[in-house]
């Protein structure tokens, strides 16, 4: 446990999780990121992390990043960084971690990425992650599902005192807490034999909008309807967006299966519980 970790993208979403879960759990970890003067970098740095900076496409950066870490967690923003080559930076890391000598790799990629791939999308994740497999490398691959925190985002639907989202009412969309794609990583790093060579689709839970809404009010105290919005109306916003909620809305079942993922770790939470846990109060911050 006192093998080093290294932590990308450590003041994104997932990358922080990962990083604030292997420090508590007692793992040196060193978080890279492109802004150590960050409030997010220096949060992670009061909690004794080692904090440097780099970006993913620097191959230099990333390999004196890697050095002497024997666990790397990879993850990459990709639409969320449109101006960077999502594949070469995995590669970069890829590369760093196999000429230093890293003992286990995790890889976040994204849930149904083949199914993505056919409809145009993340084809960066999937080809990361059969370079990863060539590599040789001791490796894992998650593939979350949506973050149950994404809702702490205005642009995922809760504004305006409502859930505003494109995904059809009977769709049931599968949900993950950042905190448990850290669990899990931290899992795979402590006991790689057991992850070794394997992908996990991530989900704790499946609800449709309505019953998302539902679970809000109830948790917030708040009437917080749902609003369906139209594909087109979404398109004017973000037009990758709009495909990803039609590819959503086409799918008829779920992809993670959420009793396998439980078994894996037994503190895996329902939408219910992350609400109760923290999600409440950020979203009634957001509802205000």
């Amino acid at each position: 446990m006192n093998e080093l970790a290294l932590v990308t993208g450590a003041t994104g979403q997932q990358g922080g999780a990962v990083a604030a879960r292997l420090l508590a759990d007692g793992r040196p970890a060193r978080a890279l990121t492109r802004d150590p003067a960050s409030a997010k970098a220096q949060r992670l740095a009061e909690a004794g992390a080692e904090v440097i900076a780099g970006d993913l496409e620097d191959q230099a950066a990333v390999a004196e990043a890697t050095r002497g870490a024997h666990a790397v967690f990879l993850v990459h923003p990709g639409p969320l960084a449109p101006g960077q080559d999502e594949l070469q930076a995995g590669k970069n890391v890829v590369d760093a971690a196999l000429h230093a000598g890293v003992t286990h790799v995790v890889y976040s990629s994204a849930l149904g990425v083949e199914t993505l791939v056919e409809h145009g999308l993340q084809q960066a994740k999937l080809d990361t992650e059969n370079y990863l497999r060539a590599s040789g490398l001791s490796a894992t691959i998650l593939r979350p599902s949506s973050f149950m925190e994404n809702y702490f985002n205005p642009l995922f639907g809760l504004r305006d005192g409502a859930l505003r989202t494109a995904v059809l009412p009977h769709v049931r969309q599968q949900y993950i807490a950042l905190d448990d794609i850290a669990a899990l990583t931290a899992l795979a790093f402590a006991d790689p034999d057991r992850f070794r060579g394997k992908a996990f689709d991530l989900a704790g839970d499946a609800l449709t909008p309505p019953e998302v809404a539902a679970a809000i009010s109830h948790a917030t105290g708040r009437d917080v309807p749902y609003v369906q919005l139209s594909i087109a109306e979404l398109a004017k916003i973000n037009e990758r967006f709009a495909r990803g909620y039609e590819l959503l809305n086409s799918i008829t079942e779920p992809i993670a299966d959420v009793e396998l993922v439980r078994d894996l770790h037994p503190g895996l939470l329902t939408f219910e519980a992350w609400l109760a846990h923290k999600g409440a109060a950020g979203i009634k911050e957001l509802l205000s």
